[in-house]
C-alpha cells in the first residue's frame, strides 16, 4: 500500500515569495485594519461622550455609580451586613461602611477561590487576579463581569480620544502588553476550587465589541499570553513585533516594560530573523504543542522583512530601531518622576513617537484617566467610587470637594466586591478638567522602611533621586534604596543604593557623587538624620549593578507580580528584607 501522506504540521507556515502577492496582502489587510479600527472609534464614541458630560457633572455621576452599586449588591451578605438598602446618599455610605484593607476582605476572596458563594458581590468573580502586596505573598483581587465594564467605562472614553487626537493610528495595527501566565515557585496561587487565578489580557477591559475589533488590530496574538516561559515568551512577543511593517501604537503599563524587552532583542535577532524568513516558529518556544499550534496559525513569514532587519543590524546598533517601525505614532506607558529614566530612552530610541502618560491604573481598579484635557489626567468618574482621604486628618471626601494643591490618599469601590478599599495611592489634585480633578501620582502612602525609627518613605526617596539629577548629574538606567538590617557582621542597620549608569566604569565613577548627595537629601528627613547621629544607621553605601530593571521585574514575577504591571519603586524595602538579594553587581554576583 502506498504510504500515507506525513500529518500536516501547524506551524509549518509559508514565507511569502512573491513580492507583488506580498504587496497585495499586506494592502488587504491594512484595509481590513482600517476598518476595525474605524469601528472601534464608532463604538467607543458613546462612552466618550457619557465621558464627557460626567467630566462636567462629578457629583451627579458618582452619585449614579454609588447607586447602581448598592442596588446591585443589596442581596449580598456584606450588602445585607451593612444595610445597602436603607443607604441613600453618600454620607450615609462612608458612615456605615468602614474603610477596609485587603486583609478585611481576604476571608471572603478565599470563599470564592474555594468554590463558595462570593459574600461581597452579587457576580460571582471569574478570576482571581494576583497583584503584589506590600508584605507576604501576593493579594488575589476578584474579577467579576461587574469590574470589567466598570474598566471599559475608562477605556472607552480613552479609545475614542487615542484615534480622534491621532487619526492615523487607525491606519495601522497596535501592540497591547500581554502577561504570561507565569507562576512563583510558592504553592499560594494554586487554584482550589472552580475560579482560576491568573492574569487578564489588556483586550479583557475593552468590553464584548472592543475584544472581537481588536482581533483584527492588534500586532501581538492574545494567545501568547498561554506561553508560561519567559524566555520563551520575549522570543515569540519580539517575533510578532519584529514581523508587523505598519506598527503605529504601543500599550504598555510600565515603560521598563518595553525597555527590558528591546533590550533581549540582540540575544534573540538570529531566530527571529530564521524564523522570518522560513515561516516557522522558533524551536522550543512554546514547547506546549497546544500554544505552539495556536500562534503557529497567525505567523507568517517574510522574507523580505528578514532581509530588512539584517541590513539594519539592530544588536550592534540598536538606535536603529526607530527604523523598523517607523510609521510608529504612540507609545502609552505610566510617565512621571519614578518612570523618567525608562522614559528617557524610550524617547532617545522612538524620537519620532509621542509618548503619552496613561492614567493611574491599579489590578484593583481605575483612578484617573487621560482622555481630552491635553496632558491632565482627570479622575475616572463614570467607573468606580471613589473617594479620598485627607493626608492631615484622615477625613474622606467625595470626588467634588477636592482642593486644588492638595494631596489624598484614594479609597476604591468597585464592582469587584472591594468596598471602600484602601488602595494607598498617594495622589496631588494638579488641576481640573471642567469640573473634575485631574490627578498626579506621588507614590505609595504605606511604603515606609522604619528599621530604627528612620520613617524613610519612598517619596522622599524619589525626591533626593529628582534632586541630584537636577544637578545634572548623569541619567541613570537603575537607581534604588534598599534597606540593609544589619545582619552581615555590620554594627548598625543601613541603605544600600543600587546604580546603574551603563557602562561598569561611569556607574563606579558617578556612585560616590550620588550617594553623597542622597545622603544629604535623606538627613533633611529630621528621623533619618537623629538616627545617624545616633549611630542607629550606618552611612549610606553604594553598589554598582548591572541589568537592574531587568533582575528587579524577574524577581517580582517570581513573587507572583503580573509581569506587564510591574512599578519600579524608587525604595524598595519589601525584597531586600526577604534576605535574598535579587540584584546582579558588575561581577556577575547576587
Amino acid at each position: 500500500l502506498p504510504r500515507a501522506d506525513p500529518p500536516r504540521q501547524p506551524q509549518q507556515l509559508r514565507a511569502t515569495r512573491d513580492p507583488q502577492l506580498a504587496s497585495d496582502l499586506g494592502m488587504l489587510r491594512d484595509a481590513a485594519t482600517f476598518a476595525c479600527q474605524l469601528l472601534w472609534l464608532l463604538a467607543s464614541l458613546p462612552g466618550w461622550l457619557c465621558f464627557q458630560w460626567a467630566l462636567r457633572h462629578p457629583r451627579r455621576a458618582q452619585e449614579r455609580v454609588l447607586r447602581r452599586l448598592l442596588k446591585a449588591n443589596r442581596g449580598t451578605a456584606f450588602g445585607q451586613a451593612h444595610d445597602f438598602a436603607a443607604i441613600r446618599t453618600p454620607e450615609e455610605f462612608s458612615s456605615r461602611v468602614p474603610l477596609a484593607e485587603y486583609e478585611t476582605f481576604a476571608d471572603s476572596i478565599r470563599l470564592a477561590r474555594e468554590g463558595h458563594a462570593f459574600p461581597l458581590a452579587a457576580e460571582r468573580p471569574d478570576l482571581l487576579e494576583p497583584t503584589s502586596g506590600s508584605s507576604g505573598a501576593p493579594k488575589l483581587i476578584p474579577v467579576t463581569p461587574g469590574l470589567r465594564r466598570e474598566f471599559a467605562a475608562a477605556v472607552q472614553p480613552w479609545i475614542a480620544w487615542l484615534l480622534l487626537a491621532h487619526p492615523r493610528l487607525l491606519l495601522g495595527r497596535h501592540y497591547w502588553a500581554v502577561s504570561p501566565n507565569t507562576r512563583p515557585a510558592t504553592g499560594a496561587l494554586q487554584t482550589k476550587g472552580s475560579v482560576p487565578i491568573g492574569f487578564s489580557d489588556d483586550a479583557d477591559y475593552l468590553g464584548v465589541f472592543g475584544r472581537i475589533v481588536a482581533r483584527g488590530i492588534l500586532a501581538n496574538p492574545a494567545d501568547l499570553r498561554n506561553v508560561t516561559d519567559p524566555e520563551s515568551f520575549t522570543k515569540l512577543t519580539l517575533l510578532f513585533l519584529l514581523a508587523e511593517r505598519n506598527l503605529r501604537l504601543v500599550s504598555v503599563w510600565h515603560p521598563s516594560f518595553l525597555t527590558v524587552l528591546l533590550a533581549a532583542l540582540p540575544r534573540h535577532l538570529p531566530e527571529i530573523l530564521a524564523a522570518l524568513r522560513s515561516g516557522t516558529l522558533p524551536g522550543g518556544a512554546p514547547a506546549d504543542a497546544q500554544a505552539r499550534e495556536l500562534l503557529g496559525r497567525r505567523f507568517r513569514g517574510d522574507r523580505r522583512r528578514a532581509e530588512k532587519l539584517e541590513s539594519l543590524d539592530l544588536a550592534r546598533h540598536p538606535e536603529r530601531l526607530a527604523q523598523v517601525w517607523p510609521k510608529l505614532e504612540v507609545i502609552s506607558c505610566w510617565a512621571g518622576l519614578r518612570s523618567e529614566p525608562w522614559l528617557g530612552e524610550l524617547r532617545r530610541l522612538f524620537p519620532h513617537a509621542t509618548v503619552q502618560p496613561k492614567g493611574l491604573l491599579a489590578t484593583e481598579g481605575c483612578v484617573s484617566l487621560p482622555t481630552g484635557c491635553g496632558r491632565r489626567q482627570p479622575c475616572a468618574v463614570a467607573s468606580h467610587y471613589l473617594e479620598f482621604l485627607e493626608t492631615n486628618s484622615g477625613r474622606p471626601l467625595p470626588v467634588w470637594e477636592l482642593q486644588r494643591g492638595c494631596e489624598y490618599s484614594v479609597v476604591l469601590t468597585t464592582a469587584g466586591g472591594l468596598w471602600r478599599y484602601r488602595l494607598h495611592d498617594l495622589v496631588r489634585v494638579v488641576d481640573f478638567c471642567h469640573a473634575t480633578p485631574c490627578l498626579e501620582f506621588l507614590g505609595k502612602d504605606n511604603a515606609v522602611s522604619d528599621m530604627v525609627g528612620e520613617k524613610l518613605d519612598e517619596r522622599h526617596v524619589a525626591e533626593a533621586f529628582a534632586e541630584v539629577l537636577a544637578g545634572g548629574r548623569c541619567t541613570p538606567l537603575f537607581a534604588m534604596l534598599v534597606p540593609d538590617p544589619g545582619l552581615a557582621g555590620r554594627s548598625a542597620a543601613g541603605y544600600i543604593l543600587l546604580l546603574e549608569v551603563g557602562q561598569a566604569a561611569l556607574t563606579q565613577t558617578a556612585l560616590p557623587c550620588w550617594c553623597e548627595q542622597v545622603e544629604s537629601y535623606l538627613r533633611r528627613n529630621f528621623h533619618y538624620d537623629h538616627a545617624r547621629n545616633r549611630g542607629q544607621l550606618a552611612p549610606l553605601r553604594g553598589i554598582p549593578i548591572r541589568e537592574g530593571a531587568r533582575s528587579y521585574r524577574e524577581a517580582a514575577v517570581r513573587r507572583g507580580a503580573r509581569v506587564g504591571t510591574i512599578k519600579i519603586p524608587a525604595l524598595d524595602w519589601c525584597f531586600a528584607l526577604s534576605g535574598t538579594p535579587w540584584w546582579k553587581t558588575d561581577t556577575g554576583k547576587r
